[in-house]
């Protein structure tokens, strides 16, 4: 279960927002938290979202869904529940963020990663080369990470949501956008969820390398079609509390749809 931490656990920031967080994206720095279980603080990524999305949602059902399918992720995930105080001097402007009922932020927290790298470099604007992009997408976790983000409807995944660890191991974060987007919730999930993973092949590998990528990402799904159910149960049990129950059911049924049947073949835009 994904653990929902008090600000007892919160020993201040290591990293403020200037240093850390991209220009518009959702506020994140670096805080000192005692995980549960754990003698020592540590260093770990704080991420904000506001209180009328699901944000933190989504990130308990990416995170969940990756964890049973084996794909390499921060090692510790928690909700913490941080007040104004906690938060000050931050240079975070925090109403849309503070539950009203309770005046606490709901954040949520990943261990910070140590001697990886930002993937955002993979288009070669940095160190990539040519043979460690293509490295990259011929990989299983590609190939895993595109079934897992297909089937919960993530549509975030652009090239500054992995880490780098080496040409054979990479790491996945920020699973806010499931469903769709932030405020699924207060909507519908969208059924045409962008994969995108399966767009960045199709634009950085063609020819006999594409057909292959294709062949061995629907395999690798179909492997996992039937594990979906328990999959699912498991998410069910880490959303509540989080969701209501109409919401859990309805974000359920979504990727229970997704998961079984030709729709992943579909988005790779091949037919069988």
């Amino acid at each position: 279960m994904v653990p929902i931490l008090t600000s007892d656990s919160y020993r201040g920031v290591s990293a403020r927002l200037p240093d850390f967080c991209p220009k518009g994206a959702q506020p994140v720095f670096i805080g000192r938290l005692l995980w549960p279980g754990e003698a020592d603080v540590s260093d770990s990524v704080i991420k904000l979202y506001e209180s009328d999305t699901c944000g933190i949602a989504n990130e308990i059902i990416g995170y969940v869904a990756n964890d049973l399918r084996g794909i390499e992720q921060p090692k510790r995930a928690a909700i913490i529940l941080l007040s104004a105080t906690n938060l000050a001097g931050m240079g975070i402007h925090l109403d849309p963020f503070l539950d009203k009922s309770t005046g606490l932020v709901a954040c949520w927290a990943t261990s910070l990663e140590q001697n990886t790298k930002p993937f955002k470099f993979i288009r070669r604007l940095s160190t990539f080369s040519g043979k460690q992009v293509k490295a990259f997408y011929k990989s299983k976790f590609c190939k895993s990470l595109s079934s897992v983000d297909h089937v919960t409807g993530n549509n975030d995944r652009h090239e500054g949501n992995f880490l780098y660890i080496d040409d054979l191991r990479y790491m996945a974060i920020d699973q806010g956008c499931v469903g769709g987007g932030l405020r699924w919730h207060a909507t519908w999930p969208d059924p045409a969820a962008r994969n995108e993973l399966v767009e960045l092949t199709h634009a950085e590998l063609d020819g006999s390398d594409l057909a292959a990528w294709v062949a061995d990402a629907i395999l690798e799904h179909d492997k996992t079609q039937e594990a979906w159910s328990g999959i699912n149960q498991r998410i069910k049990d880490n959303l509540r509390g989080v969701l209501d129950r109409d919401s859990i059911e309805t974000i359920v049924e979504y990727m229970q749809g997704r998961a079984v049947g030709p729709t992943f073949t579909s988005s790779c835009r091949r037919l069988i």
